[in-house]
Parts: C-alpha cells; sequence; structure tokens
C-alpha cells in the first residue's frame, strides 16, 4: 500500500512536534518545517499528498504558500491552521485552493478526521479516474499514423535527458506533448513547471526563470526562487519558446550548458537538474534569419524534436475527439445530447484552423446552446456553418448533367437543411422560414431522407 505523505509547516515547536507525533501514529509518514521557504526546499525533494500549514509563519505567510504550492504542486492538498477564526479568511482559503481550515485550539481527534476525510476523497479522487479510464487532457487522443508517430516518439524519448523542441500550430496539443514526456519519464513523481515566454514582459522573465534576491530590483522586497529551481529533478516547459527575447536567449544557453542558474542580484551560482521541453507555433528557421533567435540555441533545443499535424491532416481523430469532447461536456454541464448525421458530417467537412481547441470549443458551444436532444448544424459555430454551406453548394455543382428532378431535389435538400441550420433542428420555425406548413416540411424530410 502506497505511503500517505503529510508535511507539516508550524513554527511553533511544541505544536508541531504534537502533531507529528500524532499524525505518525496513525500510520502517516509525516515531515515538518518551521517556516515556508524550509518547506519548500521538502516539497522539491519529495512528492507530498498533503501539507498541513499554520497562516501565521515567519517570511512568506499560509496563504502565500498555499498559492506558490497550487501553482508548482497541483496534485498536493493544503489544510490551513489559524489562531485567528475569521469567516472571510476561511472563505479566501477555500478559494485559493485550500482543502479545509482548521481554527486554533483544535482536539487531536478533530485534526485527525480532518486528515482522514482528505485521504478519503483523494482515494475517491484517483479511483474515478481510474474507472473513467480517463486523463483530464482527454483530447490527446488519435488513431491517425500521424499521431501514432507522436505517440511513438513521445514514448521513445520519455526517459532521454536531452531537450525536446514541440512544433505544431497553434491549438494542436503542444502543452499535452509536454505533460506526457513528463508522466511517463522517471521524473514524474516531480514538478511540472510551465512558463509562458510570451506572456510576461521580457525584464520579468529573467527573474520568473532564475528568481531574484532580495533588493535586486524595486518591490523586490524578499528572495524568490524562479522555476528553474522549482523544477529541480522535474520539468520545465516553456510555451511559445519562439517569443523569448534575444538577450534572455544567450542566459538560456549558458543554463542549459552548465546546468547552473544565478538569481537576479546573486553572485553564487545554484545547481539544477531540470529536463526543459519548448514549444513554438513559430518558424524557428525563419525566426533565425530575421536574427530573432539564436541559431546556436536552436541547435541546443532541437536536438529530437516533436512535430504535431494540424487537426485537418488527422482524418478521423475528428469524429474520435468529438465524441469525447460530447461526453465530456455533457457530464460537466449535465445535458445528454447527441450529434446529429448532418452536425456529424460538417464538423468533419471542416479545416480547423484553430485545430483541437476550436473543436473542443465548437462543440462546447453547441453542448450549452442545444435545448434538444440533439446537436444540429445551427448550434454549430457560423465558421463551421458556412463551410458546410459552401460544401453543399460544391457537391451540388459537381453534377451539371443532373436531371431536372434531381435538380431540383439537390434545391430543396439544400434550402431545408439551411433553413433546419438557422433555427437550430426546430421544425416549426423550419416551416416558417421556407413558407410552408409543418406537415409540408415532415413529407419533405421523408421523400429526401433528410435524418434528424
Amino acid at each position: 500500500m502506497t505511503s500517505k505523505c503529510i508535511l507539516l509547516v508550524e513554527d511553533e515547536l511544541t505544536m508541531r512536534l504534537g502533531m507529528q507525533h500524532a499524525l505518525a501514529r496513525e500510520g502517516y509518514d509525516v515531515a515538518a518545517a518551521g517556516e515556508a521557504e524550509a518547506a519548500l526546499g521538502l516539497l522539491r525533494e519529495r512528492p507530498f499528498d498533503l501539507v498541513i500549514t499554520d497562516l501565521r509563519l515567519p517570511g512568506m505567510n499560509g496563504m502565500k504558500l498555499l498559492e506558490t504550492i497550487h501553482e508548482l504542486y497541483p496534485g498536493t492538498g493544503v489544510v490551513l491552521i489559524t489562531a485567528y477564526p475569521e469567516v472571510e479568511l476561511a472563505v479566501q482559503a477555500i478559494k485559493a485552493g485550500a482543502f479545509d481550515f482548521l481554527c486554533k485550539p483544535f482536539p487531536r481527534d478533530g485534526l485527525l478526521l480532518l486528515v482522514e476525510r482528505f485521504f478519503r476523497f483523494l482515494d475517491l479522487k484517483r479511483e474515478n479516474a481510474r474507472l473513467r479510464g480517463e486523463r483530464e487532457d482527454g483530447e490527446f487522443i488519435g488513431e491517425s499514423p500521424a499521431m501514432l508517430r507522436v505517440f511513438e516518439r513521445i514514448r521513445a524519448l520519455a526517459d532521454a535527458c536531452v531537450p525536446v523542441l514541440v512544433r505544431g500550430p497553434s491549438g494542436s496539443g503542444k502543452e499535452l506533448v509536454a505533460g506526457a514526456l513528463h508522466r511517463l519519464s522517471g521524473r514524474s513523481a516531480k514538478p511540472f513547471i510551465k512558463i509562458n515566454c510570451a506572456a510576461l514582459p521580457e525584464q520579468l522573465l529573467e527573474s520568473e526563470l532564475f528568481g531574484h534576491e532580495r533588493g535586486a530590483f524595486t518591490g523586490a522586497q524578499q528572495a524568490r526562487i524562479g522555476k528553474f529551481e522549482a523544477a529541480d529533478g522535474g520539468t520545465l516547459f516553456f510555451d511559445e519558446a519562439g517569443e523569448m527575447p534575444l538577450s534572455l536567449q544567450a542566459k538560456l544557453l549558458r543554463v542549459l550548458e552548465d546546468q547552473e542558474i544565478t538569481p537576479v542580484g546573486g553572485n553564487t551560482p545554484r545547481r539544477v537538474n531540470v529536463r526543459p521541453v519548448f514549444a513554438t507555433a513559430r518558424d524557428l528557421d525563419a525566426a533565425i534569419a530575421e536574427g530573432k533567435f539564436r541559431e546556436d540555441l536552436y541547435y541546443r533545443i532541437n536536438v529530437v524534436p516533436v512535430t504535431l499535424p494540424p487537426l485537418r491532416e488527422r482524418g478521423g481523430d475528428v469524429a474520435l475527439l468529438a465524441e469525447r469532447f460530447l461526453r465530456r461536456f455533457c457530464a460537466l454541464h449535465g445535458r445528454q445530447v447527441t450529434f446529429s448525421e448532418q452536425a456529424q458530417d460538417a464538423l468533419l467537412a471542416y479545416d480547423y484552423p484553430g485545430n483541437v481547441r476550436e473543436l473542443r470549443n465548437a462543440v462546447e458551444r453547441a453542448v450549452l446552446l442545444c435545448a434538444e436532444d440533439k446537436i444540429h448544424v445551427g448550434h454549430l459555430p457560423e465558421r463551421i456553418r458556412a463551410a458546410t454551406e459552401a460544401a453543399l453548394a460544391r457537391k451540388a455543382d459537381e453534377a451539371p448533367d443532373a436531371t431536372l428532378a434531381e435538380g431540383v431535389a439537390r434545391f430543396e435538400r439544400r434550402r431545408i437543411l439551411e433553413a433546419l441550420e438557422r433555427t437550430g433542428g426546430r421544425k416549426i420555425q423550419a416551416a416558417e422560414l421556407l413558407g410552408i406548413t409543418r406537415k409540408q416540411l415532415w413529407l419533405k424530410l421523408k421523400e429526401l431522407d433528410i435524418r434528424l
């Protein structure tokens, strides 16, 4: 049976030892620290299921520690303890991601019951994930030859120590590749830290990556570790790496070569063991030619690239992903709907310039807008509907030698489908748009074999 690991963070020695003893007697694997910085050091060394921290700590307080753990170790639960029972503070802690809140003084049994309740919750959460047989990144699936090659490359690279460059258009799932590389590697128990190189100003990016010492710049009231130290032993994912400023690229190259970082305002290098994964939708060869990306850094990170195909080149994966998203969003929004035949055809006919992200958003929109038990073309975004209408028009034009009756049937079919699309499959409104009765529309649907 897997050990249940708890980290106590309490500056009062007597209380810390008392809690540690009580939890250890119940069979928990317990470590303890007297301040937040020491606790973060322990978290970098090994994983914990639960952190129990006092709110009032020297240096970084418990609320800030909670936020840091939520960002760096999202799988770790947090319980806050305070001697100042304030309802507003409890609500703030829960909103920030705390599992629960304890007010001093509390009985030993109260602590044990709360911890037991947390691990019951954790066991249930893990069992539900096992029974579903799905990861949260359910869009990272595929049966097309292009995606099978990607999966094979990920398995081959998972335990390699070299940097990985993930190429692919926006929305194709580059972050999911990085997550899979981490999850399948020997580093999976260590942190997986993400940084978006395009989202931070150049002057803040260096501090985010390497950390800073107290007083290093205006506003640096205390020292802070950077993403490299936070990810020590694990994986650091650089999203939008092609947008990294040139000044930082040179420093990053040195870190990759030496495996050492120096915080901003500091003089002493610190050793780190991090597996970097870089992702970009940008053409780095063109960026090099334009003088916007260092050629030496490119060769250092492009040892074994992983290239994600756009969704339009993944064939039947569109239907597979659409069904997966449909199940997910039906469960999320408490709905029970299916795709109509026309909606399925429309989803398959579209090119998806926004790739998997665009398909996911289209399906969620349809689930939310659908008031019946079927999703129709009218529930899909305008761009997908327009592509469907264009495809129908092309199909009609491809048969110029058709008989008059066949031409009339194609025209009627197209007009009826357009009306149904515009009304979200509502037959009464569609009949009104077409200028016919509901019975006439029903007869035409049967005659033209239009199934909804």
